[in-house]
Parts: structure tokens; C-alpha cells; sequence
């Protein structure tokens, strides 16, 4: 732990997610996304079908989980306007510049829309979300859970001196009230259906990411990621495992069942989560110079990415070489990148206060 506030492996995993959001992006233009994206490049590699299932079932989960984590030390530190102040500093400003300077002209020339510049920009917030937000998203809607966060008093802003006892089985109840709401939402609202509830939004994962920002909240609060064992670590990697095995052998008419597909993105969601957190703490609760570099441009490679990675795509579309030596090129070379662009602005004192 570098601080009271720094604890290493947590920052670690944010590293960890934030270059697996880099690749995430990059292999948009080589597999099967199933998505729309800017690049269209003719080398295709089939197995990234794979790799983006596991990252969509857990990724962005875990990530509000964190942010839920250190948000009890934020609030805890500060008083309600300085929280405010802050969470609109680290948040907001980032949100405005890119949805305004970035991604409107960006959207607006790529679309040759006939509309002024203010229509389309209400449109495409209203009516094509997260077009307006891009990959923002996610801070837009951390920005609104940390105001939720806030109304609500900051709840479990103290961890308690008594710790009831981590159980697994806290976990399993969990994973079947999470499957049941998540299927349940998903009959209204299928996944990669996007609406704007204040902020632009899918619904079909709003319970993952949601209720797992709360479980960040609570397990700072009794101290339950201490409490986690390897043994139990393992086990949770194993039941993903098998969840992930079990949709790529079952009978198609099983395996996309009404509550299946909710039940196995939960379990491989919280399976690969609490491994990881396990995994980290255990094995890589340390920081060195590379790790330290990464861990303090975490936000920035993430707010800078995308278009360095679409640029990257955008140049090597005419090369023929393999998707997945691209994917790899674009991957290594999108973070490097956007750790040179971080790190550049940060020597910036206004900046490094916001990336």
C-alpha cells in the first residue's frame, strides 16, 4: 500500500483492466464484434469471438466495482462540496471536453449530416447512444453513481470495527439475485440496446454495474477482500470456467435460455472477478517503476485511447499481414501511446490534477 488511500494490487488490476480495454478496442476491427465500428479492415480473426465474450462479461463490471471500492475512501476524506467539486473535476470536465470538442465534430463530419452542429448533438445524446459519449460512458455514468452515492449520505462512507465474516455463500445469493434481475431487464431491453436516462446507458447491464459499484462500497466497508483466500480465489475461477464451458457445449435452445445467458455472464462476471482480486493481492501487491507509471496514467491512457487505437487501424487497413498480428501491433501500440499522450499532459499541474 503506497497510501492510505493507494493500495497496490487494486491499482494493479486497474492497470490490468485499462490495457484490456485498449485491446478490447483494437480487436474491434479484426473479429466478430457484433457491433458497429469507424474501421472496416478485410483481415479477420475468428477467435477474438471468444476473447471479447470474457471481457464483456466481466470487465467494465469489475471496474465499477473498483471505482465503488475507492470511492469510500474519497468520500470519507472530504466534505460534501469538495466531494462534489472533485467527482466534477475527475469526471465531468473530461465527459464535456471529449463529448464537445472530441467526439461532436468527430461524429458530425463522419455522419455529413445537413443538421446545425446543436441538433446533432441532442440527437445523437437522445436518440443514438452512447454515439454522443462514446467510450465516456463509463464516466458518465460513475459520475452519476457518485451522485447517487452522495444523496444517499455516503453510505458506508466508514468501515465498521466489528467484520462479519466473508462467506462464499454471500456471493452465490448474489450471483442468482443478479442473473434473475439481469433477465428480467433484459426482456424489455436487450444487450447492446442503448438508452439516455440522464446519461446514455445499456440497460441490459445496468444491474451488473450498478450493484457491483455498491459491492465495491461494502466490501471496503467489512473489509472483505482481505478476507478472500487463494483456495477461494481458485474455486471462483473454476466456476467461470465452467460457466464459460458450459455455453459452448449445451444444446443452443439450452444455452440461450431466458435466464441461462444472464446466469453465465453472472458467474463468469464475479468468478473472474473475485479471482483477480484474489490473484493480485496475493501474488502482485507491489508496484514498480513500469507498474507505478501505468497506475498514475490509468485514466489518461483510458480517456486518450480510442482515437489513437482508430488511428492506428486506420493505417494499417492496407497491410496484409494477419488480424491478429494487427490486433497485437494495435494493442502494444495504442497503449504506449496513450501513456507518451497521459504522461505528456500530466507534467501539465492543471491537468494532472483532472488526468
Amino acid at each position: 500500500m503506497t497510501s492510505k488511500t493507494r493500495i497496490a494490487y487494486i491499482d494493479q488490476i486497474k492497470v490490468f483492466l485499462t490495457c484490456l480495454v485498449v485491446a478490447h478496442h483494437a480487436a474491434q476491427a479484426y473479429g466478430p464484434t457484433g457491433g458497429v465500428w469507424v474501421v472496416h479492415d478485410a483481415a479477420r480473426a475468428n477467435w477474438l469471438g471468444p476473447f471479447f465474450f470474457v471481457n464483456a462479461s466481466f470487465m467494465m463490471g469489475l471496474y465499477f466495482f473498483i471505482s465503488g471500492y475507492f470511492m469510500v475512501f474519497s468520500m470519507a476524506r472530504k466534505s460534501r462540496g469538495q466531494f462534489v467539486r472533485d467527482r466534477l473535476k475527475r469526471l465531468g470536465i473530461p465527459l464535456l471536453f471529449f463529448i464537445l470538442v472530441v467526439f461532436l465534430p468527430f461524429n458530425y463530419l463522419l455522419s455529413g449530416s445537413k443538421m446545425g452542429l446543436a441538433p446533432f448533438l441532442l440527437d445523437s445524446y437522445f436518440n443514438r447512444p452512447p454515439i454522443a459519449t462514446g467510450h465516456l460512458w463509463f464516466v458518465a455514468s460513475l459520475l452519476l453513481y457518485s451522485l447517487i452515492y452522495l444523496v444517499m449520505g455516503g453510505v458506508a462512507s466508514q468501515p465498521v470495527n466489528a467484520r462479519p465474516v466473508f462467506s462464499v455463500w454471500y456471493i452465490a445469493v448474489y450471483v442468482l439475485l443478479l442473473a434473475l434481475v439481469s433477465a428480467w431487464v433484459r426482456s424489455f431491453y436487450p444487450i447492446d440496446t442503448w438508452r439516455t436516462w440522464i446519461v446514455p446507458l445499456e440497460p441490459a447491464h445496468l444491474p451488473q454495474y450498478f450493484s457491483l459499484f455498491v459491492a465495491g462500497i461494502l466490501f471496503n466497508r467489512f473489509g472483505w477482500l482481505e478476507a478472500v483466500t487463494r483456495m477461494q480465489g481458485l474455486l471462483f475461477l473454476l466456476v467461470a470456467a465452467a460457466a464459460y464451458l458450459w455455453t459452448k457445449t449445451a444444446a443452443s435452445a439450452v444455452s440461450s435460455g431466458w435466464l441461462t445467458e444472464s446466469l453465465t455472464e453472472s458467474l463468469m462476471c464475479v468468478g473472474i472477478s473475485m479471482f483477480l482480486l484474489s490473484f493480485f493481492r496475493h501474488y502482485a501487491n507491489r508496484q514498480g517503476p513500469v507498474s507505478t507509471l501505468l497506475s498514475a496514467n490509468a485514466y489518461g491512457i483510458y480517456l486518450f485511447h480510442l482515437l489513437i487505437v482508430i488511428g492506428l487501424q486506420s493505417m494499417l487497413v492496407h497491410w496484409a499481414v494477419p488480424a491478429g498480428l494487427k490486433f497485437t501491433i494495435v494493442s502494444l501500440l495504442g497503449i504506449v501511446l496513450s501513456l507518451g499522450v497521459s504522461a505528456g499532459l500530466r507534467r501539465i499541474p492543471l491537468l494532472a490534477k483532472i488526468i
